[in-house]
């Protein structure tokens, strides 16, 4: 993929993917075998895909990752939830985008990956937490909408990605295998191997996916080429059936070229070890007590030589790259208590820590950054305590409640700030120290009548600023020329809805109004320095509806509707980087063996926005015109176990720019617009076999 003389960190990359590849290929060679060893009595595995998510329960969706999805989305975790209405991705590239809920983004929403905080490193957001999540090494994708729960920190919406962790009931060989290709020069390939009996199992993901660049509609090529690899192992004990040991280790890697800024992604480079303990039915009332530790460690290095041609500029003139890494530990101790049949209750505690450090070049030739020392910027540190309640005193009635404390303390290691490439300044906050007390809570009534549930709920969630917005890019306050001093936001939520399940018809609501005090917006002052982080007040409010109907025993029909609105109240202007109003329209139709589905998504134009201001994700610039983009695909259950999936993304070849999107750079070899632009015709197949 490279253009130019493959760097060290990319030699070790390509290295690096070796055993992936020949473990996917030393599973593929068992295909046969395992074929012939299955039980033709085994249930044929339903495969739909999906084209849009619908709530399980009030304020809740969850969605199987490893089940095929349209749009095709990227080989990260933000594409991913594209499906769920409500999300929306700001492009980048052709991976590593900036996930959004409801128009909020980065620490807004809180991102678990098995109970481990995931964070990135880049203090410009070029791996986003995100970009380490390989969707199909999870066995559930589990999205909370809105402040209605404390059992993680707060935020506009919890992302769990989560593994299942059972005891097997027998000695057992199961998994799945599967491969993607498409338009682009894509090819993923991926497998989930589990092989253990009653007394424990292990288990291996992996997981190796490249592209190309993309076209747009109108044939210009994207800087987006990108390749990835993950792989995670497990070992479990599980001596009885309430007891489970589990114990991780986790590898990813990879290098990603982007469109909207002057360096791509060389090294993606994530160690992650952890260790989980689980026993239930302690007593009657205790019913589950869980413990988790683990330590990921994250190495980033950006450049701009390596996946383009190095073009001298004023800001840089020799070949540059900048090399942050984090390292990140995250404790919980959770217990589930139920002292009477009405009752449940969770009560934990949480911690993380984190170290960030950075160091660079901006003669990699003469000074490559491989020899200077890392500089350590800031420690962050978090403790959390929390407890959270239902009762259930009757069929029809379930109240939730919860309350949580955390303490939050962080260090300014930094001596100067680098304000630009060539200018530097003293930090007037070398040194400072922070110690924080936050408070949230939530409120939940749910009624149930037959086929209908109502529900709604007050939340109150208080988020301390992150990494981004108090150290990231030696941004500053109104009045210094550090950020660190940033306000705690405060957000006061309703969120309340409807959900309809009868027979052919389904139907779902969910709106939600908002106060957020302290809101932390960044704001560009001049085209070379740094946003200026500020507080401000403001108001949010929308929502989701969804409508399915069986039509016939064939024919599913489904409707989507995500609206998201916010405006600045201090400054009296809309409120930055709100996603525009999306419709989608999905039928599905079986025909004979194969299964037949269309997606048409239609998104309004855009003309509420704020120039120059937004979040660490992205500035808003200008207004954006409506589109609709049409997709279709198919499917059929061939041999025992295998499934072909067909699709066609964008059939029309639109050209065409989502409103929260990155601006696009100029690139040597590439034609620039105002925003990336995203994918034209994109056809692609997918196949998988499940044993």
């Amino acid at each position: 993929m490279s253009k130019h003389s493959v760097p060290a960190c990319k030699q070790t990359l390509r290295a690096a993917k070796t055993p992936v590849a020949l473990a996917v290929a030393a599973i593929y060679s068992l295909v046969p075998a395992l074929v012939v060893a299955q039980e033709k009595q085994q249930e044929p595995v339903e495969h739909i895909v999906i084209t849009s998510e619908q709530m399980v329960s009030p304020s809740v969706v969850v969605t199987d990752p490893k089940q095929p999805r349209q749009p095709l989305p990227a080989n990260d975790a933000a594409d991913f939830l594209k499906t769920i209405p409500g999300f929306n991705v700001i492009r980048k590239g052709g991976v590593s985008g900036d996930p959004t809920f409801r128009s909020m983004a980065a620490s807004r929403l809180t991102i678990m990956s098995d109970d481990s905080l995931v964070l990135g490193g880049c203090n410009s957001r070029m791996d986003p937490p995100t970009a380490y999540i390989t969707p199909h090494n999870y066995d559930v994708i589990r999205v909370i909408k809105g402040p209605q729960s404390v059992l993680y920190l707060p935020a506009q919406a919890t992302v769990l990605f989560e593994r299942e962790n059972y005891r097997l009931t027998e000695t057992t060989l199961r998994g799945q295998l599967g491969m993607t290709w498409a338009r682009f020069g894509r090819f993923d390939t991926e497998l989930d191997v589990t092989a253990g009996t009653t007394d424990g199992y292990a288990r291996v993901t992996a997981n190796q996916a490249q592209g190309n660049d993309y076209k747009d509609g109108d044939g210009k090529a994207i800087n987006s080429q990108y390749q990835r690899w993950s792989y995670q192992t497990e070992l479990a004990w599980t001596p009885t059936d309430d007891t489970s040991v589990i114990v991780s280790f986790g590898r990813s890697d990879g290098e990603a070229a982007y469109a909207d800024r002057s360096m791509d992604g060389a090294l993606f480079d994530r160690t992650s070890k952890g260790l989980k303990v689980r026993h239930d039915d302690l007593t009657n009332w205790l019913k589950r007590i869980e413990f988790s530790v683990t330590d990921t460690y994250v190495d980033h290095v950006m450049d701009n030589y390596s996946l383009r041609d190095f073009s001298p500029s004023m800001m840089m003139p020799n070949p540059s790259a900048m090399n942050p890494d984090r390292d990140t530990q995250t404790y919980r101790l959770t217990g589930e208590l139920s002292w009477a049949p009405a009752w449940l209750a969770v009560v934990g505690v949480d911690a993380s820590d984190n170290q960030h450090s950075n160091r660079m070049s901006m003669n990699q030739p003469l000074m490559p950054y491989q020899a200077k020392p890392r500089l350590p910027d800031a420690d962050f540190a978090q403790q959390g305590l929390f407890v959270e309640v239902t009762y259930q005193p009757n069929a029809a009635l379930r109240l939730h409640a919860g309350l949580r404390q955390d303490r939050w303390q962080t260090e300014d290691l930094r001596a100067m700030l680098m304000k630009t490439m060539q200018q530097k300044v003293v930090n007037p906050t070398f040194g400072a120290t922070r110690d924080e007390r936050l408070h949230s809570g939530f409120v939940r009534a749910e009624v149930q009548q037959q086929a209908h549930t109502l529900y709604m709920g007050l939340g109150h969630a208080e988020r301390f600023p992150d990494y981004w917005e108090l150290i990231g890019k030696a941004r500053g306050s109104e009045t210094s020329a550090s950020a660190f001093f940033t306000d705690i936001e405060r957000t006061d939520q309703l969120d309340l809805g409807w959900l309809y399940r009868s027979g052919q018809l389904n139907a779902e609501l969910a709106l939600y109004f908002g106060a957020i005090d302290n809101f932390i917006l960044l704001e560009q002052q001049s085209m070379m320095g740094p946003e200026t982080v500020r507080n401000i007040d403001a108001q949010i409010w929308g929502g989701e509806a969804s409508l399915g109907y069986q039509w016939t025993e064939q024919l599913h029909l489904q409707a989507t509707l995500a609206v998201s609105r916010g405006s600045n109240i201090t400054d009296a202007r809309d409120l930055a980087q709100q996603a525009p109003t999306e419709l989608r329209f999905a039928a599905d139709y079986e025909w004979h063996d194969w299964r037949l589905g269309a997606l048409w998504r239609l998104v309004d134009g855009q003309d509420r926005f704020a120039p120059k201001q937004g979040t660490i994700v992205g500035l808003d610039s200008t207004a954006t015109a409506g589109f609709g983009v049409l997709s279709i695909n198919a499917q059929r259950q061939l041999a025992q176990g295998w499934t072909l999936h067909l699709g066609i993304d964008n059939l029309l070849d639109k050209s065409y720019q989502e409103h929260l999107s990155r601006q696009a750079s100029a690139i040597p070899g590439y034609v620039a617009s105002e925003r990336v632009n995203e994918p034209g015709r994109v056809a692609w197949a997918r196949a998988t076999y499940s044993f």
